[in-house]
Order: C-alpha cells, then structure tokens, then sequence
C-alpha cells in the first residue's frame, strides 16, 4: 500500500512538473509575442542609441559633481526627452520593445559604449596635450 501510494505521488509530481514546464513555456511564448510588437510612434535605432549615450553622458555629469546638487537644475531626460521630440510614453514602450530582443539591445548598448570610449580617449589625448596628468598613473 506504502508503495502504491509513494507510485501515485509520484506520478502525480511528475505530471505536475510537466503541466508546469507547458505552461511556463507557453506563457514565454505569448509574452515574447506581445514584448516584439512594434510601438505605434517608433524610435528608429540609431535614434534611440543617441538617447541612451546622451542619457549615459548626463548620468555621469549628474554623478560627477555629487556636492553641489544645484550645480545641474536641469532635469535631464525631459532635456533629452525634448531635445530627440521624444515623449516618456514613446521612449519607455520603444525601450521595453528593444529590450525583448536582447542580442539586438545589447549590440545598442556596446554601440553607446564604444561612443563613450571614443569620446574618453578624445578627453584624454586633449587634456594630455595641455599637460595634464593622467589619472591611470594615480
């Protein structure tokens, strides 16, 4: 009898599992269908890429002068927001739609790194040639 019931469990538990994966697999299946519908206003990519390496750029300006909080009164994604004619709606669903892609969201994103560098060694050549230490050596 032990045995018999120890057999039902776990065939119930086995069923269970399988029930669980389908229905896993199925809700992936739907919300990765509903995650790569094209936003109605779409940002192309090369636009979008611009605003998040601009946003990158006003992050590290906003973490850069942490003691002076006044220093930048501008709120800089409305800034931005404005500056590409872009509203919070469009931008916040063009995201989430770039984002169910991730091979394609992280290519965007080795594309703003790789402005960030470019736009790094510029400051660092620059400030080399006026003589300014460089902050490797510290």
């Amino acid at each position: 009898m032990k045995k018999e019931l120890e057999n039902v469990c776990y065939l119930i538990v086995h069923k269970m599992k399988k029930i669980g994966l389908l229905l896993l697999l199925a809700l992936q299946f739907v919300s990765c269908k509903q995650g790569l519908e094209q936003p109605d206003k779409f940002i192309e990519e090369d636009k979008m890429v611009a605003i998040l390496y601009d946003m990158a750029v006003m992050d590290a300006l906003k973490s850069y002068n942490l003691n002076s909080p006044t220093a930048n009164p501008v709120d800089s994604k409305a800034y931005l927001l404005k500056k590409y004619q872009v509203d919070s709606l469009q931008f916040a669903q063009n995201n989430q739609y770039y984002a169910a892609d991730m091979p394609r969201y992280k290519k965007m994103f080795e594309k703003v790194n790789q402005l960030l560098e470019q736009e790094k060694k510029k400051y660092e050549a620059e400030a080399t040639k006026q003589g300014a230490p460089n902050p490797k050596d510290n």
